[in-house]
């Protein structure tokens, strides 16, 4: 057994790109990749779903599951050219040219992968498309850089892989 020790140099890391077509992947677009700077933790959650019933031949409950919620999610120190876009920009896609807020905003499916130690060689990742949701950028005086959560609300299922050689 193994574990997966990111204080030793491999962080985890969340790149976000645009999904424009039911076709565009990771590395058709890896020109317009995004990097979630400042990560302060990630969280990636597969929550299977179920539906508990009773019935009068049995004195205990009966479950059955149900299909799964994934969401992954966050909380990031703001970066102002990933977190507002850089407007100018418009031939890297939406997620360059609007940032998450934006991005958000218009409501704009987004694919992801986020890495658990590293994107090197045999390092492995997660993942999928959705849309981001849950920004709720926060400041106060025990705390002076703006933090903000953000979720990305999956439209699917996660895959995992590991960073080919």
């Amino acid at each position: 057994m193994a574990y997966i020790n990111t204080a030793a140099g491999e962080e985890a890391v969340l790149k976000l790109y645009n999904v424009s077509g039911a076709a565009d992947t990771f590395d058709e677009v890896v020109a317009n990749v995004v990097t979630v700077p400042y990560m302060q933790d990630i969280t990636v959650n597969n929550s299977t779903g179920t539906f508990r019933f009773k019935t009068l031949a049995s004195g205990s409950e009966s479950v059955v599951t149900t299909p799964a919620t994934n969401q992954l999610s966050l909380n990031a120190i703001v970066d102002d050219a990933v977190f507002f876009g850089d407007v100018a920009n418009t031939s890297d896609g939406a997620l360059v040219q609007y940032g998450v807020l934006g991005t958000s905003k218009n409501k704009t499916k987004v694919g992801f992968r986020a890495y658990f130690d590293g994107t090197d060689t045999g390092s492995r990742y997660m993942e999928g498309v959705g849309y981001i949701s849950g920004l709720a950028p926060t400041v106060n005086p025990d705390s002076p850089l703006w933090i903000t959560p953000i979720s990305v609300e999956v439209d699917g299922d996660f895959t995992s892989a590991v960073v080919p050689a």
